[in-house]
C-alpha cells in the first residue's frame, strides 16, 4: 500500500462495518467501499498523512483512535453539519460521500476531541461515577427492604454498628 496524503477519506462509522468514499484534491470520487471495522487499520496506512473524517456516533471512539494512528483525522459535529444532518435522503453511501467532500472543501464543522489523557480521565471518572451510583442504588434497596419489613435503624446504616445490625 502507497502512502498519499492527497486523498480525503470519509468514512460513515456503525458498530461492525464502516462506508468510506475517498475523493481527490480535485474533490473528484477516486473510490468507495465498505469495510468492516476491524480492518480499518488498512485503510489509514493506506492513506497515511491524509485528512479524514468520521461523524461523531455513539461509537466513534475506538474508530477514531485506529485511524488517528496514521491520519488527520476530523471528528464532524453531525448536528452542526445541515447537509448531512437535513439531507432527506440519507444512505451510508451518500453519508462517507457528503463527509468526504465536506472535508475536502473545508466545510466540516467540528467535534472536540480531548488528548489521550483526558480521555483516559473522563474514563476513569466515568467508572468511578457508575460504581458509585451502584453502590447508591443497593444502599436504597437495602433500606427500602428494612422499611417493607418493619426493621428500623436510627443510627447509622452502614457504619460499624449498623453492618453489624444487617448481618
Amino acid at each position: 500500500m502507497t502512502a498519499t496524503t492527497d486523498h480525503y477519506p470519509g468514512i460513515d462509522t456503525h458498530t461492525r462495518y464502516a462506508q468510506v468514499a475517498v475523493v481527490d484534491g480535485d474533490g473528484n470520487l477516486q473510490d468507495e467501499f465498505r469495510l468492516p471495522n476491524d480492518r480499518l487499520d488498512e485503510l489509514a496506512e493506506q492513506y497515511a498523512g491524509s485528512e479524514a473524517a468520521i461523524e461523531a456516533s455513539g461509537n466513534y471512539r475506538p474508530i477514531y483512535e485506529v485511524l488517528d494512528e496514521h491520519l488527520d483525522v476530523t471528528l464532524a459535529n453531525p448536528s452542526k453539519n445541515r447537509l448531512i444532518a437535513d439531507a432527506t435522503v440519507k444512505t451510508d453511501r451518500l453519508d462517507a460521500k457528503r463527509l468526504a467532500h465536506m472535508l475536502h472543501s473545508g466545510m466540516l464543522a467540528e467535534s472536540y476531541v480531548p488528548s489521550d489523557e483526558i480521555r483516559e480521565l473522563r474514563d476513569l471518572v466515568r467508572t468511578r461515577k457508575g460504581l458509585v451510583d451502584e453502590r447508591t442504588a443497593e444502599k436504597n434497596r437495602i433500606r427500602a427492604v428494612l422499611k417493607r419489613t418493619d426493621n428500623a435503624y436510627d443510627s447509622e446504616l452502614f457504619g460499624p454498628n449498623g453492618r453489624e445490625f444487617l448481618a
